[in-house]
């Protein structure tokens, strides 16, 4: 009984430590710099922009999916058997989604690539290829959100009650409120 026990506690601790990963912590526009990326002999990827969209497919159908595109991808391609480096300024994303154990797959039309998520925070994007090659990805959040708030507080004496209504007489004993702090008034 003991050893069923501690077989179930073992699996719960396990998979409550296990974090998983949701497309929209995704969405925005990823920079790296440098990308050296084997497959497919991508040799750098300036960014990568993620969002929820749509796209035709060659069937002629809208399709529903988390799109983006890659600006500045550079890639080795084959054309009559010969090398030619080529960079595309600015190539389509027609899906992203992750699969359990928190893998990313990045879906265009001549490719698709697979990373393991390892760290994912607001401005963070930390992957690497399943034979261990690990890449950095930033976000930068200046255009989203609010980026600061001031506030000027006008001075106000009057007083008010617990029902934040206005008192002009205190005529009673109770609670009061006066520039934002409790009085007690006792007679």
């Amino acid at each position: 009984m003991r050893k069923y026990l501690f077989l179930l506690l073992l699996v719960s601790a396990v998979s409550a430590n296990a974090q998983t990963f949701d497309e929209a912590d995704l969405i925005g526009t990823w920079t790296t710099t440098g990308l050296a990326y084997a497959p497919y002999k991508i040799t750098n990827i300036e960014s990568i922009t993620l969002g929820d969209g749509w796209y035709e497919s060659e069937k002629a159908y809208k399709k529903s999916c988390w799109s983006g595109f890659f600006k500045n991808l550079t890639r080795v391609n084959y054309n009559n058997g010969e090398e030619e480096t080529r960079t595309y300024e600015k190539e389509q994303i027609n899906d992203f989604f992750i699969s359990n154990n928190n893998k990313l797959h990045i879906v265009q039309e001549s490719m698709t690539l697979h990373f393991i998520i390892e760290e994912l925070t607001a401005t963070t994007l930390k992957v690497k290829t399943y034979d261990g090659q690990s890449y950095s990805f930033t976000k930068d959040n200046s255009g989203s959100g609010v980026q600061s708030v001031s506030m000027t507080r006008s001075i106000d004496d009057s007083t008010y009650n617990l029902n934040g209504q206005k008192v002009e007489n205190i005529t009673a004993d109770g609670i009061y409120i006066q520039n934002g702090q409790k009085k007690i008034l006792k007679r």
